[in-house]
């Protein structure tokens, strides 16, 4: 199941990062619409995080598909979508009408509850990920003779 977990995940993060990065104006847009604290206050720091986080969710795509540090790749992952669940909630009890970008030009929808369970069900199997991967090395013998 975790590699299961891995590739999804991993596969999701890099079509994210590709699509948003073909078109960051309307990423910074959709950014900018949902008034996020810090963000919608200094529009240099706006700018910044929308020409960089595309590229953030491509490395790590591409370190769970790799496997390459993968344990603490899915702990990241499933922080960030924690993260997106816990946002997209605020902004849904806000009353925000607006649109996710949670892929990019593709998924131009407006924020629902769809979302936020999406969202909280891929962070939750990024960190049973983690878990099973834990358990798994605890239970596997020492190999030093």
């Amino acid at each position: 199941m975790p590699l299961v977990i891995r590739l999804i995940t991993g596969g999701l993060l890099l079509y994210s990062g590709w699509l948003k990065l073909g078109d960051l104006n309307n990423f910074a847009n959709t950014l900018d619409t949902m008034q996020l604290p810090v963000l919608s206050t200094n529009p240099a720091l706006l700018v910044l995080f929308a020409e960089s986080f595309p590229w953030f969710e491509l490395g790590l795509g591409a370190l769970l598909l790799s496997g390459l540090a993968a344990r603490p790749a899915a702990l990241v992952a499933g922080a960030l979508f924690l993260t997106f669940t816990l946002l997209l909630v605020t902004l849904r009890l806000q009353g925000f009408k607006g649109e996710c970008g949670c892929l990019g030009p593709l998924l131009s929808s407006r924020i629902g509850w769809l979302h936020v369970g999406l969202d909280a069900l891929v962070a939750g199997a990024c960190f049973r990920m983690v878990f099973e991967t834990t358990q798994k090395l605890k239970q596997t013998p020492n190999l030093k003779q």
